[in-house]
């Protein structure tokens, strides 16, 4: 054969490259280092080969492979280098072997020089190969130790290694030598008499490849992976290629006489190209070419393709149902367009959004034929497939059924092996049918709209349990704030109830009658302030946003809560900012919050202590922010506990439910603030809300986010009907 030479002159290539590649990609780190001082060893060791097959002239093959031969005797020191670099910290013992590796690795390249390794060549049918010296046999053993060593500690840092990614590389160095050590060996076999083509040289270049990936490669494929793709080209190749070789051969043989073995091994690395390449580039050619002949197909398609991937962040039932069909229909350019869910309560199917002329049905029982064909079969189907259906029921009423509602494609909407909705299609307006990727287009669209849909009723149920949750800590408040004001309201009572006893005697007396009756009418006015503040908090209100002055929510607060500071013998002062704060929030969930850390800071201090609120202005990140402070001089918060305070059913109190402060980072989190907690154990503790600070000119062009989501939406959805 007259290209041996090629084999290890690719190697050699290859593996040089990989070096430079590997050192290149971090040239500081010690492991890239060595691997790339190796790679060097067995460029060398590969080009020692391309001459012994390449240079006709046996003196000069001799004098070149002598000097190759000098990389060679460094390779096994060189392997066991990396080897050992691999785990950074490493027993002296096995620093001192690889010391000593080195040593007998300059033993070896003296007596290289000396021809005491190879004392002269041979020719045989691929060329001219190495006949062993005196000490050769030290070479051999020398190369094998350190190929069992290696591997050695390789199964041993699999074995003690807990670093998931180190597992996932020691377990690519084992893959490689599993393939290279065997090849490699054969290149020793024509030493000792045995006359078998060496290998060695490719089985180098593709441990040197694997090693390459697993040092370099920061995201690795599964292992198992690897080999299953391995093991199942390699079969399918095998299968594939060998009869089409064999068949070759034969032609060969009946045409020409002979075999002809440089053409047979040009064609079959040629096939083997072929079945390696062939599945990677039709992929590639396929969509240029439809991306440039049938563009529209293209560009509607890979839109659909990008609302499949999207389409599981829409949480709000309404709005999903809105995007699919206006996608649908724009994309597909459908005349209708039905979307049907699932009303458990009702048990049937009904139309929740159409586009086009209306259904002759916008109610479906749950059990009707056309649902249970749709669960029967999950995936698309056709109207002109049940035409043509084998089951009488698919055939006549199924098939009729679509027909009366001008629908061609129905997709199920399916979860947890349930049917909770499906998607009608009418016809394309260009008339067009729906094809084999349409359809596994619009299958995958549907398995995801299914999970959106049932993401969506789960985030509806979430926002009512914590609806719940909130009205429940809400309550809590009311109860503690009802007890003080009703000791409020019992003063003020006895001051009127007194006035109006007295005053039948006292009609004529001008004095009593001006001082006190103002002192009943403050009384009573008094008295109404707080229930209706009371009253105010007390009420479920839906969140509207708004902008509200800080200064005077908290006043309302601390009026509220008076009661409650006094009879814990508390003082409840406010220090509020001249320069008036204000914030985008909902005034009445503001209002929770503030009541309950203010609340929460008059039960955590002892009597005679206080309570101070707050508020100012503050840059952050180089925008304005609205800061309440709310501080105690109670007894702390113990630093262990405080990282824990907003975890949910978390609470320092016997009877507290741990909801409160959970509830409160919440709200302040929807308003895009953040809530920060300071407490020194004996000292007291601070509490931080930073809002984003608004300017009073805002409250006229502000909208709540309900109406801005629902001009965002409509806007898209009439620019889709529109195209």
């Amino acid at each position: 054969m007259a290209y041996h030479f090629a084999i290890p002159l690719v190697a050699a290539i290859v593996t040089l490259v990989l070096g430079v590649f590997v050192f290149r990609s971090a040239p500081s780190v010690r492991l890239n280092q060595a691997f790339a001082f190796l790679a060097a060893t067995l460029a060398l060791w590969n080009l020692n080969f391309f001459v012994l097959y390449v240079v006709p002239d046996r003196d000069l093959a001799i004098t070149l492979t002598r000097a190759f031969r000098t990389g060679i005797v460094f390779m096994p020191a060189a392997i066991l280098h990396v080897v050992v670099t691999m785990k950074a910290r490493r027993p002296l013992l096995l620093r001192i072997v690889l010391i000593g590796d080195y040593l007998i690795a300059g033993v070896l390249a003296a007596a290289n020089a000396l021809d005491l390794l190879v004392s002269d060549v041979a020719q045989f049918e691929w060329g001219y190969y190495s006949v062993r010296g005196p000490l050769y046999n030290l070479f051999s053993l020398f190369l094998v130790g350190n190929f069992v060593i290696a591997f050695v500690l390789l199964i041993h840092d699999l074995r003690t290694s807990n670093d998931p990614r180190v597992r996932l590389q020691l377990k690519f160095w084992l893959l490689g030598a599993a393939v290279a050590l065997p090849l490699g060996c054969t290149n020793l076999l024509p030493n000792y008499g045995i006359p078998i083509y060496p290998l060695g040289n490719l089985g180098n270049a593709a441990w040197a490849a694997i090693v390459a990936y697993a040092i370099v490669r920061h995201r690795l494929m599964d292992i198992e992976l690897v080999v299953t793709k391995g093991v199942a080209y390699t079969a399918v190749a095998f299968v594939l290629i060998a009869p089409a070789f064999t068949l070759l051969l034969l032609l060969q043989r009946l045409s020409f006489g002979q075999v002809h073995p440089d053409f047979s091994a040009a064609v079959l690395a040629m096939l083997v190209a072929v079945g390696v390449l062939f599945p990677m580039l039709r992929f590639r050619a396929e969509s240029r070419i439809e991306r440039s002949l049938f563009r529209e197909k293209y560009e509607y398609r890979a839109a659909l393709g990008a609302f499949t991937r999207s389409i599981v962040r829409i949480l709000d039932r309404e709005r999903l149902l809105r995007e699919l069909g206006a996608t649908l229909q724009s994309t597909l350019r459908l005349e209708r367009v039905a979307i049907a869910l699932l009303d458990e309560g009702k048990r049937l199917y009904a139309i929740r959004y159409a586009h086009g002329a209306a259904s002759q049905y916008q109610e479906l029982s749950e059990g009707h034929a056309f649902a249970e064909t749709l669960l029967a079969r999950q995936g698309a189907v056709m109207r002109h497939e049940l035409e043509s259906s084998t089951d009488l029921i698919e055939r006549t009423t199924v098939a009729e059924f679509c027909t009366q509602n001008d629908w061609e494609v129905c997709i199920p909407l399916t979860a947890g092996g349930k049917l909770i909705g499906f998607i009608s299609l009418g016809r394309k307006r260009n008339m067009d049918g729906f094809f084999a990727g349409d359809l596994e287009l619009l299958e995958t669209l549907a398995a995801q709209a299914s999970v959106a849909l049932e993401n969506a009723r789960l985030y509806e149920e979430l926002g009512k349990s914590e609806e719940i949750i909130r009205r429940a800590d809400r309550l809590s408040a009311l109860g503690t704030l009802a007890a003080g004001i009703a000791h409020e309201v019992r003063n003020p009572l006895v001051s009127i109830q007194t006035f109006f006893q007295l005053a039948p005697d006292r009609l004529q007396d001008e004095e009593f009658m001006t001082t006190f009756l103002g002192m009943a009418a403050s009384e009573v006015k008094r008295i109404a302030t707080l229930i209706n503040e009371l009253l105010s908090f007390a009420r479920s209100p839906t969140r509207s946003l708004q902008l509200v002055d800080l200064n005077d929510s908290l006043t309302r607060v601390v009026a509220l809560l008076d009661a409650e500071a006094r009879k814990h013998q508390l003082t409840l002062s406010c220090a509020l900012s001249t320069d008036g704060v204000h914030a985008s929030a909902d005034a009445d969930q503001l209002k929770q919050v503030l009541i309950n850390l203010v609340l929460n800071a008059i039960q955590a201090t002892p009597p005679g202590g206080a309570v101070r609120v707050t508020t100012r202005l503050i840059q952050h990140r180089q925008q304005p922010f609205a800061q309440i402070e709310i501080h105690d001089t109670g007894v702390g918060i113990p630093p262990e506990r405080i990282e824990h305070l907003f975890d949910p059913f978390f609470t320092t109190k016997d009877k507290g439910t741990g909801l409160g402060l959970a509830i409160v980072h919440q709200i302040i989190a929807e308003h895009g603030g953040s809530i920060n907690v300071e407490s020194k154990e004996g000292q007291g503790t601070s509490f931080f809300v930073d809002l984003p600070a608004c300017e009073p000119s805002a409250a006229l062009a502000y909208r709540s986010e309900d109406e801005i989501d629902a001009e965002l939406v409509s806007a898209q959805y009439q620019r889709k009907a529109a195209s």
